[in-house]
C-alpha cells in the first residue's frame, strides 16, 4: 500500500477527572509530561484553571467547588449531579482511550462504575482513597471497576496486592528530586518581610473551609501579635478562591498580612517560620517542607458526628497517619479555637522552643523515610505504557 494512502493513526484521547484543587495540580503536571513525549495526545475532563492552562478541554468546573463533608455535599448536590451527568454524556460521545480518575473518591468511584460497566472503558485511578482510615468497603468497587491503581505511598501497594488489584507505586510528587529544585521563591519576589516572624496560614481551598477557619485564624493572629509584635502573616490564595473571599474575614490593618496570588502555597509556606494548615493534601505537602506546623479543621456538627462514628484512625493529618503517632499537633473542631491555637503556634514559631525542635526533627525523619522508597514507575510512564498496550491489542491479527 502506498504510504500516502495509509491512514494516520488517530490521536489518543485521555479523559481526566480531578474534582479538587490538589487534583487539578497533579493532573496538570501529568498532562505536561505526556504532551512532552506524545504531543498529539488529546485531553478533556473535569478540572480547574491549571488543567485548562495546559490544554485540557474542561467539561465542568467542579474543581472550583471542591466539596467535602456530608452537609457541604448536600448543599452542592445539584452542581455535583450536573457535573456527573455532563461527564457521563462526554464519555459516551468521545469514547476515550483511557479514563484517569484523580483522588475525589465520592464522585470518581461512582463514575468508575458507570464507565466500566456501561461503557467498558479502561481506567487508571491516581491517588488512592484512604481505605485504611475511611470506608474500607470501597475496595470492592475498586476491584470491580478499576484496571490499575497508581498509588503514592508504598504501604498502599500492599493493600491492593492483597486484594488482587493491579497496582503500581508511582511515588509521591513532593518526594521526587525535581520537587526540591523548584523551590526558588524568595521573600523579595513576593514582597514579604525578610526579617521578623513570618507565619504561613493555609486555611483551605474550599469556600466552606474559609468560612469556618478564617474567623478563628484571624483571632489567633491578633493574639499572637501581642506575643510577637514583629509577626507578619502570609496567606497564599488558592486558585479556587478570590482575594475578596479571604479578606472578608481578615482585617490587615489589625494584623500585617500579605495575600499571595499565583504562587504555589507550599513555595510560599517554605519562606515562613511556622505554618498553620487545614487538613488535606496541603498538610502533607507542608509536612514535607519540614517546617514547624500544626493542622486544623472544623466541619459542620453533623459531619463531625459521622466522622467520629466511622473513622477508624486516631489522627486526620496524613503526616501523623503515616507516622502512626502525633508528630504534628492537630487542633480539630472545638479544639480549633483562638486560645488553643495561640498556645500551640506561639511555641512552634519560637525556634528555641522544645515543641519547635521536636516537630522539625520528626518531620525531617518522615521526609527521609518517604523519599527513600523507590517507585515502580513514574505515573507518566504508566499511562503511556497503558496506551501502548491497548494499541498492540487493537492491531493484533
Amino acid at each position: 500500500m502506498n504510504d500516502k494512502n495509509r491512514q494516520q493513526p488517530k490521536p489518543k484521547h485521555i479523559v481526566i477527572i480531578a474534582g479538587e484543587a490538589s487534583g487539578d495540580l497533579h493532573a496538570a503536571n501529568l498532562v505536561k509530561e505526556i504532551l512532552a513525549k506524545a504531543p498529539d495526545t488529546v485531553f478533556s475532563g473535569i478540572g480547574g484553571t491549571l488543567m485548562q492552562e495546559v490544554g485540557v478541554k474542561i467539561i465542568s468546573d467542579l474543581a472550583r467547588y471542591g466539596v467535602t463533608g456530608i452537609v457541604e455535599v448536600i448543599k452542592h448536590l445539584k452542581v455535583i449531579k450536573q457535573a456527573f451527568r455532563a461527564t457521563q454524556k462526554h464519555l459516551q460521545t468521545v469514547k476515550p482511550d483511557l479514563l484517569i480518575l484523580v483522588d475525589y473518591p465520592g464522585f470518581n468511584l461512582r463514575l468508575a462504575k458507570y464507565a466500566k460497566q456501561v461503557l467498558g472503558l479502561r481506567i487508571i485511578y491516581y491517588i488512592s482513597p484512604q481505605l485504611w482510615a475511611w470506608k474500607p468497603g470501597r475496595i470492592k468497587v475498586i476491584q470491580q471497576n478499576i484496571d490499575h491503581m497508581a498509588v503514592i505511598f508504598p504501604f498502599e501497594k500492599t493493600i491492593y496486592e492483597d486484594a488482587n488489584v493491579d497496582v503500581s507505586f508511582v511515588g509521591h510528587p513532593l518526594t521526587m528530586p525535581e520537587a526540591e529544585t523548584k523551590r526558588s521563591l524568595t521573600c523579595e519576589a513576593i514582597h514579604i518581610p525578610s526579617t521578623g516572624k513570618r507565619l504561613a496560614i493555609l486555611p483551605g481551598s474550599r469556600i466552606n473551609e474559609i468560612e469556618r477557619h478564617l474567623p478563628v485564624l484571624f483571632e489567633t493572629a491578633k493574639k499572637l501579635r501581642s506575643i510577637y509584635p514583629d509577626l507578619h502573616c502570609v496567606i497564599p490564595i488558592a486558585k479556587t478562591l478570590t482575594p475578596e473571599q479571604i479578606k472578608r474575614y481578615w482585617h490587615e490593618d489589625e494584623v500585617p498580612t500579605s495575600f499571595i496570588e499565583n504562587q504555589k502555597a507550599t513555595e510560599v509556606a517554605n519562606l515562613c517560620d511556622a505554618i498553620i494548615v487545614a487538613s488535606g493534601t496541603a498538610s502533607l505537602e507542608c509536612a514535607l517542607l519540614a517546617k514547624p506546623m500544626c493542622i486544623i479543621y472544623k466541619v459542620h456538627l453533623i459531619t463531625a458526628i459521622a466522622a467520629a462514628i466511622f473513622l477508624r484512625v486516631q489522627y486526620i493529618g496524613l503526616c501523623n497517619l503515616l507516622s502512626k503517632r502525633m508528630i504534628v499537633p492537630e487542633l480539630l473542631q472545638y479544639d480549633c479555637n483562638a486560645t488553643e491555637l495561640t498556645r500551640v503556634v506561639s511555641s512552634l514559631i519560637d525556634a528555641s522552643s522544645p515543641l519547635n525542635q521536636k516537630v522539625t526533627k520528626q518531620l525531617i525523619s518522615l521526609k527521609k523515610a518517604l523519599s527513600g522508597d523507590t517507585a515502580d514507575t513514574s505515573f507518566c510512564s504508566l499511562v503511556l505504557n497503558t496506551l501502548a498496550q491497548e494499541k498492540k491489542i487493537a492491531n493484533a491479527p
